[in-house]
């Protein structure tokens, strides 16, 4: 799944968030080949770390607790949004926009979504894609991910007249985002 890369200048303090952040679900990577949704800077100093994302800094004193540094991690990147076609997406919120209309996502089309993003430019196996979302399923079921992809699809077009595109071929399936 997309997801936002996390740079720090301490690795033992990444390999210390990345749990915290792998236990709130966060969606972080530290590869850099990857899409992303933006590169967030953990610079971590003796009295405090600073984080930072899209020319935005916080401060966080030391010591901290967890609930500190989700508040602020949240604070900054609550705005964050990426273009989707016309609609803008706001990742960590789950939901669309289109002029002053709000589209509040399941957490299933918000993965989906982030699918999509991540495979813009791919075509890829809709066996990948359905393990990605539902990672513990024993049994795969395409008709699931296609009746989910039908239902996201129908519901973008009834919310903002929006065409969510794709092709499927041989269980392959490509997306086609303006």
């Amino acid at each position: 799944l997309i997801m936002y890369q996390i740079k720090t200048n301490n690795n033992f303090f990444f390999r210390h968030i990345a749990d915290l952040l792998h236990q709130r679900n966060f969606p972080f990577i530290r590869k850099q080949d990857l899409n992303h949704y933006g590169i967030i800077e953990f610079d971590v100093n003796k009295n405090n770390i600073c984080i930072k994302f899209d020319n935005l800094n916080i401060n966080i004193k030391k010591p901290f607790d967890l609930n500190t540094l989700w508040n602020n991690l949240d604070s900054l990147l609550s705005n964050h949004h990426i273009p989707f076609g016309c609609l803008i997406y706001y990742p960590m919120k789950e939901y669309f926009k289109f002029q002053n209309d709000y589209l509040k996502l399941t957490h299933t089309h918000n993965l989906i979504i982030q699918e999509i993003l991540q495979n813009r430019d791919f075509k890829i196996s809709k066996n990948d894609i359905y393990k990605k979302i539902w990672p513990n399923d024993v049994n795969i079921q395409i008709n699931k991910l296609d009746t989910h992809l039908t239902n996201l699809k129908n519901t973008l077009y009834n919310n903002f007249s929006y065409e969510l595109k794709f092709s499927s071929t041989g269980g392959v399936i490509n997306f086609l985002i303006d």
